[in-house]
């Protein structure tokens, strides 16, 4: 009798190791699918040894039509990427937008941007996209895996053209209609970096800086990929406005005075 109960415990220890393993082999990895906008920066650029030619993005999901907006889908870092294939449709775009998903020129070398994110999360796959036109985009990646599932991740994209400081002013400078951004937006170093830069108070200053520092700065020639928006290269232009030769401390008064369209878009403002 007690040998018969010796081996049923024996047994029941077998099979419940049994199950544990099989779970265990069993258990998928957490997919962790998200579909991501990736900014990149111009020391990016510089680090990863891209194209010069690449466009900086901020990584925002309300854009100038003609920017450029950098997609990724991004999965757990623990499972191979040979054993993940991704799909792209881009759901929805307005009416008459020719706007088409495109390859990234962000190389394999780029990872993820959040620095604190790169030791779970690698990027399985990306796209480009340039609005063409203002309104929604919406765009769709399919990601599927051996052994970790599947999902779906979407991301809506919304482009216009470039409004700058009064407009926003209009409902974030402390009125009822929205919440005052204007008074602490005024208080940070991106509210006067333009201004100090071409009033000499930066010491060396160029229009490459421009890029960076004014709102909807592109000056990417190339009417088909960047159509007019309203940004600060837009307006300079239909104005006759060029960077100053002489960095002088009255040449932001004088913009407001002669050229107030393009001042309102100076500076590093909520839109860029």
């Amino acid at each position: 009798m007690k040998y018969s109960k010796k081996s049923a415990a024996c047994l029941m220890a077998v099979v419940l190791l049994t199950m544990v393993a099989a779970m265990a082999a069993n258990a998928a990895t957490a997919l962790n699918g998200q579909l991501v906008l990736r900014p990149l920066t111009p020391g990016d650029v510089t680090v990863y040894k891209l194209p010069s030619t690449t466009e900086a993005s901020p990584g925002i999901a309300t854009v100038g039509i003609g920017s450029p907006v950098y997609l990724e889908a991004d999965i757990n870092s623990a499972i191979a990427p040979s054993s993940v294939s991704v799909t792209w449709v881009l759901a929805t775009n307005p009416p008459g937008s020719k706007a088409v998903l495109t390859n990234s020129p962000l190389g394999t070398n780029v990872p993820v941007y959040d620095v604190s994110a790169r030791a779970s999360s690698q990027v399985a796959s990306r796209r480009l996209l340039r609005p063409d036109l203002p309104g929604q985009y919406t765009v769709v990646a399919t990601i599927v895996t051996t052994g970790s599932g599947t999902t779906n991740v979407t991301k809506n994209i919304t482009a216009g053209t470039y409004m700058g400081l009064s407009t926003c002013m209009l409902c974030h400078s402390g009125g009822r209609v929205a919440e005052d951004k204007y008074t602490t937006w005024q208080t940070t170093a991106h509210a006067h970096i333009f201004t100090e830069g071409i009033n000499g108070e930066l010491g060396t200053y160029r229009s490459s800086c421009l890029a960076c520092h004014t709102v909807g700065y592109n000056a990417n020639t190339n009417a088909i990929v960047n159509p007019v928006n309203g940004g600060f290269d837009d307006v300079a232009k239909e104005l006759g406005w060029v960077f100053p030769t002489v960095l002088a401390p009255t040449n932001w008064a004088y913009m407001q005075a002669v050229y107030p369209e393009l001042a309102d878009l100076g500076n590093i403002q909520c839109e860029n």
